[in-house]
């Protein structure tokens, strides 16, 4: 039965205490997951970057005496990729984050609770590698969980959550993500520019992640902003920041002028009149069957539901990945039904 393997997996795991970063706006709900208040402002998201037109010109202006280009974006930095630009302006609302990604023993709680498969997604909690991923105490970042799973936790905690309790929890947004991972400066990484103050990369940790508390916050009381795991956001992913929000929320579509539209794939759930199901993967023809929130519609007296399995974004890289990887700007592309050992998820939270 369902419940009694949840019990399995259960067991395995080993019960240790939560820690904590106290600052004065934290509080926990009723899971035991503590937000802190991230404050409003703005702040330049993403990277500088010289094309390799600047680099052609400037190369001419060099022979000829004449001052360099000037990308217009502020310093230029190194090793940067195109998916980090262009740099632009984004106003973020106050909103609250978790100090910590979702941590085992939070996720066992929900396991528990819901005592059933969730999702279509969830036979990878029955995997040897999933229990092994997450056997090293309750305190750790609980991964190998898809973005379908993340929402589902997330939708887990909304419905379930006391009726005195005013926030409705989220993924954060991309801009969230990185405008609470700066906290206000502007560093290489989330709250330093040494990658081994705040997080574990693949230099000093390489079989097994660690409590992402044993590194330092950054400003604004977030553990492990970068590196420990990758963080999945609300987001589909762009090549690019052209045409992205500006004023924090989630970018859920794909853009009208993608030129790689056509290439995008969806997955359909075709139910016939005898209730059979099976899984097909297409090619998108239309917008419509790309947006986030694809609706149930008749065709030819067949019921088709198609959910957008549009790639998102991770963040925040992992202690399998070199801490290039764990940069406060680098962005990573990910299946939404993807079970990668190093993913996991952060809570978000508005006010109602």
């Amino acid at each position: 039965m369902r419940c009694s393997k949840y019990r399995g997996l259960l067991s395995v795991f080993l019960l240790l205490g939560l820690t904590s970063f106290t600052v004065a706006s934290q509080n926990t709900n009723f899971l035991g997951i503590k937000l802190v208040d991230i404050p409003a402002g703005s702040f330049e998201m993403g990277s500088c970057k010289m094309t390799d037109g600047m680099h052609k010109e400037n190369r001419k202006r060099i022979f000829l005496g004449l001052p360099k280009v000037d990308p217009g974006c502020g310093t230029v930095e190194k090793n940067i990729n195109d998916n980090e630009t262009p740099r632009h302006t984004v106003n973020i609302q106050t909103f609250k984050m978790a100090i910590m990604p979702v941590t085992v023993g939070q996720y066992k709680k929900y396991l528990d609770a819901i005592g059933e498969i969730n999702s279509k997604d969830d036979w990878g909690l029955y995997t040897e590698e999933f229990k092994r991923l997450n056997s090293f105490g309750d305190n750790m970042p609980v991964v190998q969980v898809s973005w379908h799973e993340a929402q589902d936790f997330i939708r887990w905690l909304n419905e379930n959550k006391p009726q005195d309790d005013p926030y409705i929890y989220r993924m954060p947004s991309e801009a969230e993500w990185e405008y609470a991972c700066q906290a206000g400066n502007k560093q290489r990484y989330c709250g330093s520019d040494n990658v081994f103050d705040v997080g574990w990369v693949n230099r000093n940790e390489t079989e097994s992640q660690r409590e992402v508390t044993s590194k330092s916050p950054n400003a604004w009381g977030l553990y492990g902003m970068s590196g420990s795991i990758w963080q999945w956001v609300e987001d589909v992913y762009h090549d690019n920041y052209f045409g992205a929000p500006t004023d924090g929320s989630a970018w859920k579509t794909l853009s009208m002028n993608d030129d790689d539209i056509l290439q995008q794939k969806i997955k359909t759930v075709v139910q016939t009149a005898d209730n059979e199901q099976k899984e097909r993967v297409e090619t998108a023809l239309t917008i419509e069957r790309l947006r986030y929130d694809a609706g149930i519609k008749e065709q030819h007296g067949t019921q088709i539901k198609s959910e957008n399995v549009a790639t998102r974004v991770l963040r925040g890289g992992s202690w399998r990945f070199s801490e290039s990887f764990a940069r406060s700007t680098y962005r990573l592309a990910g299946e939404p039904g993807n079970w990668y050992y190093g993913n996991g998820f952060r809570v978000a939270a508005s006010l109602q």
